[in-house]
């Protein structure tokens, strides 16, 4: 049987690597064909193995819930435990699965796996254009510890080429040019926080620099202009969630605090949705959201209509249609929600996913 699938999954990986691929699906799995829609991962509790992948079919208005267990039911422990970040690479569907220590690779049109690429605790992926895709991992050499690292792997054969040493906690990740930017956080065994940005120059694969921002850094998102936008979680205590821009001055980057306190954001045109999450002295949290403007840094207000129905904001995104996206992980222990409103802020349509909703990828 895998001899028979060799051709495929061969033909398959190659589609990875290229900009006008051809995908066959495996004959194995009972739903394929998706061609526009909206994948899913929920995180599942770490060490529950509860990881899932979850499809929106915006073509036949269907939810199709544990998509990948749906169509790999060889697949031993399914998707695996902790899923950390989703995203697609031309027809490829790429889950990052931080328990598991691997990513798992799949097809877009049906979330059927190709394989997976082995990684100490991954958290985040990113890709460049000639086919290389960069993970981010809490695991650096012993010599190094705390500090993390990024591993490259070539996304036709799934062998890892090289691997860097970065800071401390490393987390999402954006390419700009030939360089790759690494937001760096914090490392939970020795409580020291990170405040810089690595810059890693793609062509030598080698740390050229860092750029200080803010401490314990998570999300980072390119606007159309060519800032890197990136959002800091603060210590927990004095220093608040906010978000920062870099943009380009020359050959330096500047870095500005904005106005908005920031968990986590999307970024569609000019315009920043966001929410951010704080604590009270007994660790209640509270959410408020906003907009802001890429362009003036202006602050706006709520952008949803019933902001009090989300109990637990996990994830948000918008789509190209321009419909937002936010998932409720609700008690952080049984099934959470995706929310869909209209670009005016309407609830349109409520779905039950997995286990703490946390990445959203749109596909096609």
């Amino acid at each position: 049987m895998f001899k028979k699938l060799l051709p495929i999954l061969a033909l398959a990986l190659a589609a990875c690597s290229s900009n006008d691929p051809t995908v066959d699906e495996p004959a194995v799995g009972t739903i394929s064909g998706f061609e526009k829609g909206v994948y899913v991962l929920n995180e599942g509790n770490m060490g529950a193995n509860k990881a899932s992948l979850d499809f929106l079919d915006l073509k036949n208005d269907e939810f199709i819930a544990d998509v990948y267990t749906r169509n790999n039911p060889e697949a031993i422990l399914s998707l695996g435990d902790a899923g950390n970040d989703l995203k697609i690479f031309r027809q490829c569907l790429y889950a990052v699965i931080n328990g598991s220590n691997k990513v798992e690779v799949m097809t877009a049109t049906a979330a059927r796996s190709l394989g997976q690429v082995n990684i100490d605790s991954p958290r985040s992926i990113a890709f460049d254009d000639r086919g290389n895709a960069y993970v981010s991992s809490f695991v650096g050499p012993a010599s190094e510890q705390p500090k993390g690292s990024v591993v490259r792997f070539d996304v036709s054969t799934l062998q890892i080429t090289g691997t860097l040493t970065v800071g401390v906690g490393p987390e999402e990740m954006v390419v700009v040019g030939d360089s790759l930017y690494v937001a760096n956080s914090y490392n939970y065994d020795s409580g020291i926080y990170d405040n810089t940005i690595s810059i890693i120059n793609l062509q030598s694969f080698q740390v050229v620099g860092a750029i200080e921002v803010a401490p314990n850094m998570h999300h980072m998102r390119l606007d159309s202009d060519g800032n890197i936008w990136v959002n800091s979680r603060g210590n927990y205590a004095d220093i608040l969630p906010a978000l920062y821009r870099l943009s380009r001055q020359g050959k330096n980057w500047v870095v500005e605090k904005t106005q908005a306190e920031c968990s986590n954001f999307a970024i569609a045109g000019n315009t920043i949705y966001m929410y951010s999450q704080t604590w009270d002295a007994d660790w209640n949290a509270s959410y408020t959201y906003s907009t802001l403007n890429t362009k003036t840094l202006a602050v706006g207000p709520c952008f949803i209509a019933d902001a009090d129905a989300i109990k637990t904001p996990y994830a948000i995104a918008v789509s190209p249609a321009g419909d937002i996206y936010i998932t409720d992980a609700k008690n952080y222990t049984s099934s959470g929600t995706l929310r869909r409103y209209t670009p005016e802020g309407t609830l349109r349509q409520m779905y039950t996913t997995g286990d703490l909703p946390g990445h959203i990828a749109f596909w096609n």
